[in-house]
């Protein structure tokens, strides 16, 4: 009972920074956008300098806002767990202004300049383009706002002492998010990507994480309707997992996948040509290059008695395609035993 009642605790103090945090980018975005209508989509490096330096300020206060959240959420924490941490100060201030990857704020938030030039020198209606950079500056600020509050909650908790995370997987959470649904392994807060709202829980040393931060990918896709399901790993990684595939298997192959789409919208599946069907029309199969080296989930599925590989670059890979779950799912016409017998066969599913 009393592990219960702390992982309520523990869960409800992660969701709130994790609402608080999105709140925060949400207005930073929306402020950033107003300013960014303010540009010349005809003139837009005189009008960027003019508009840089409201952006940059806007972006840099919601960094430090974002990182003085940290002081109330650690003690929390801390005092949920019954634990007296090292002595550590933060100062905010320094999370602001600056990327995870080291490049001042302004110089990242000119990507939205460059990103609309590219696309209107792609044929993009010049409207339209202006549209898609306004699309990459909000990623970036999310990105901004987000990760430098992780920063300065990693900061501050390996100041207290605190050497172990557990990952909390925010509600609506991506498929790359969601396989690493309960790890509590993270030396480190944990890797995110662009707009990630997933927070860490740090675990005291010679701590475990309490029952209900154990869910492991299939349990969080269990946890989901079957809508949610879908969305979340697309209707064919849902159908997948659902006839035994491993949910990390099945996002990662879609990291390999054949990807096409407009620029400035999200990649999307395309199938390739791989020969022509007997009545001459184009044979078009989905593919995905993940897990296709020597020691990939998909080279193990082949088995030693039909596995060859050649050199590519500096690996060894499959010369057999890996289908996508989307391929599969269409061979397998609704049959589940054969769809099974596909997962298995092109590294899917675990045995």
């Amino acid at each position: 009972m009393i592990r219960g009642r702390l992982m309520g605790q523990l869960l409800s103090l992660a969701v709130d920074l994790q609402d608080q945090r999105e709140l925060l980018t949400h207005r930073a975005t929306a402020k950033s956008l107003r300013i960014w209508q303010q540009a010349d989509v005809g003139n837009l490096d005189a009008s960027w300098d003019r508009i840089a330096p409201a952006l940059t300020t806007v972006v840099t206060a919601a960094q430090v806002t974002a990182a003085r959240q940290s002081t109330p959420y650690m003690d929390s924490v801390s005092k949920a767990w019954g634990h007296t941490p090292q002595k550590a100060a933060l100062v905010p201030e320094a999370f602001g202004g600056v990327m995870l990857d080291g490049r001042e704020v302004a110089p990242a938030l000119f990507g939205s300049v460059t990103t609309t030039k590219r696309a209107i020198g792609a044929g993009m209606n010049p409207a339209r383009a202006f549209e898609v950079g306004a699309s990459f500056l909000a990623t970036v600020i999310g990105a901004a706002v987000q990760d430098m509050g992780r920063q300065a909650d990693a900061t501050l908790a390996t100041g207290k002492g605190y050497t172990r995370y557990v990952r909390v997987v925010s509600a609506g959470a991506c498929s790359r998010c969601a396989i690493l649904a309960g790890r509590d392994d993270y030396r480190n807060a944990f890797e995110r990507h662009p707009r990630c709202r997933c927070t860490s829980v740090p675990i005291p040393v010679g701590e475990s994480p309490p029952d209900g931060f154990h869910d492991t990918p299939t349990e969080y896709f269990e946890s989901l309707s079957a809508a949610e399901q879908e969305r979340v790993f697309t209707k064919s990684g849902a159908y997948a997992i659902r006839e035994g595939a491993n949910p990390i298997s099945v996002t990662n192959a879609r990291r390999g996948m054949t990807k096409g789409g407009e620029l400035g919208a999200p990649a999307r599946l395309v199938p390739t040509r791989i020969g022509v069907k007997a009545d001459g029309s184009p044979l078009n199969v989905f593919l995905t290059g993940e897990g296709t080296t020597a020691r990939g989930a998909f080279a193990k599925s082949e088995g030693a008695a039909t596995f060859t590989a050649g050199k590519e670059g500096r690996y060894r890979r499959t010369t057999t395609m890996r289908l996508m779950p989307e391929q599969l799912q269409l061979m397998s016409e609704g049959n589940p035993a054969r769809a099974r017998e596909l997962l298995k066969r092109y590294g899917y599913m675990d045995f």
